[in-house]
């Protein structure tokens, strides 16, 4: 495996995920990054990741491959580009497919299950991934290294990444909302618009980096800003009335279910794609 910054790495499906990760690895490397039709991509091209219409041409090119394709076209891309895929490493942030069904798609390449958000756009996402069978010495460190270009990274046991999908990677859309809310909030009591958004995001970012630097627990930096009396309280009591902790528990179960249910019937339906493939080819 070469070195970090040599290796050529292919994105199939430029998508949201796709195109955010294609984005984040290009300033570091070679990347092509695939759409229908090789349609153009302003923003990705700008960044310097080549667009091409092919899978095959770009699993063919790359020393590592990123599949970013939707879950129910895994299993064809796979079966497409599998033998430009042989003994190379494969990272798949398709939701719901697990290593099992992509080891039997195309079980010539070493595969990598991983997850992560839109935040990848700007190297501020958070990156978790479990690792398939087989691997050899440098597939780690490359995809650590591609991960790193990404964010923060842990790796995870597999049975971990719907419940992570559900959080982490559908997070950025709970954090959205609560970030609405607050600009709304001061909106109506007269804060400009623009002021209310810079007000707003800084203190998101500034309580995330004092909760994962302090080491202390959520409850314990509220209480800190929370005082007898005083302007904090009046806004938490608002908060409890709403039953807005309980919301957002409930935002991540159900979401955490869906991810399953997903989960289950995109496997599936890729084990039938793969039944069916196996029996045109015999």
């Amino acid at each position: 495996m070469k070195g970090r910054n040599e290796l050529k790495v292919a994105v199939l499906g430029a998508g949201t995920i796709g195109g955010a990760v294609a984005e984040a690895l290009a300033p570091h490397g070679p990347v092509v990054a695939t759409r229908k039709r090789a349609e153009p991509n302003p923003r990705l091209e700008a960044a310097g990741v080549r667009l091409l219409g092919d899978n095959g041409e770009a699993a063919g090119w790359a020393d590592l491959v990123v599949l970013a394709v939707k879950p129910r076209q895994v299993v064809p891309v796979l079966l497409e580009v599998g033998h430009a895929c042989a003994g190379k490493p494969v990272v798949s942030f398709a939701a719901a497919i697990s290593l099992e069904i992509l080891q039997r798609s195309a079980p010539q390449a070493r595969f990598f299950r991983a997850m992560t958000n839109t935040a990848a756009r700007i190297g501020q996402a958070f990156t978790v991934f479990a690792p398939g069978r087989g691997m050899e010495e440098g597939d780690l460190r490359a995809a650590e290294g591609l991960f790193a270009r990404l964010g923060d990274w842990q790796q995870v046991e597999e049975t971990h990444l719907d419940v992570l999908t559900a959080m982490a990677g559908s997070g950025p859309a709970y954090i959205y909302t609560v970030l609405e809310a607050l600009i709304l909030g001061a909106l109506r009591v007269g804060l400009p618009r623009d002021l209310a958004l810079q007000a707003a995001a800084h203190t998101a970012i500034g309580a995330a980096h004092l909760l994962l630097e302090s080491g202390e627990h959520p409850a314990e930096l509220r209480d800190q800003v929370t005082t007898p009396g005083g302007v904090t309280i009046e806004g938490i009591y608002e908060l409890e009335e709403g039953r807005v902790r309980t919301a957002f528990m409930k935002a991540v179960c159900a979401a955490s279910a869906k991810a399953t249910e997903l989960a289950e019937a995109a496997c599936l339906q890729a084990e039938e794609c793969r039944v069916r493939s196996l029996q045109r080819v015999g």
